[in-house]
């Protein structure tokens, strides 16, 4: 009588490899640019590419009328973990939140949170060059708010919150280009 055991074995291997890596994709870290690439999408296609896209249970609607129908709780992008909220606009995603999560609280919030920040300031520089405009509450301060443009979208990067209590948020929506006629 044949063994099967190692044949099956070592056609059992890569079948449990590629399962492991499905399972691990979500848990990849994601960088800005790979975001920008899901501006535009449906629906169906965003959770087809973020596995652990959910519906929001209370959908928020932004003034532009888009509405946060899909999050992702832990999504790792440039390194930080964050809540992540995607927007959609007739059908199509138009923009994604992208909160800090668990950032520290106490006496030394404020100093964590500036370490998140300078370490996603220097990725996003990395990546889509020096910010267009920067804003701080206090000169010579990290800027509480930095933005940036492509070619296809608009990044933002704001940090706010009370003392004790901050919060740092990306924001990256499809770029919206004007006729100067229309304005």
């Amino acid at each position: 009588m044949a063994s099967f055991g190692p044949v099956f074995a070592g056609f059992r291997l890569p079948w449990l490899a590629a399962g492991a890596l499905w399972l691990c994709a979500s848990a990849w870290s994601h960088t800005v640019l790979e975001n920008t690439a899901l501006l535009g999408m449906s629906p169906d296609q965003v959770a087809a590419a973020l596995p652990g896209a959910q519906p929001v249970r209370s959908p928020r609607r932004l003034p532009s009328g888009a509405l946060g129908s899909l999050r992702v709780p832990d999504a790792l992008c440039e390194g930080a973990h964050f809540e992540q909220t995607l927007f959609f606009a007739h059908q199509k995603l138009a923009q994604m939140d992208l909160v800090l999560l668990n950032p520290d609280s106490g006496p030394g919030a404020e100093e964590a949170l500036a370490k998140a920040q300078a370490a996603l300031l220097q990725a996003l520089r990395a990546k889509l060059g020096p910010e267009l405009a920067a804003f701080g509450a206090a000169p010579g301060a990290m800027a509480d708010s930095a933005s940036w443009a492509g070619a296809d979208a608009d990044v933002m990067l704001f940090r706010s919150g009370r003392p004790g209590h901050p919060s740092l948020r990306v924001v990256i929506r499809q770029r919206q280009l004007v006729d100067a006629g229309e304005l």
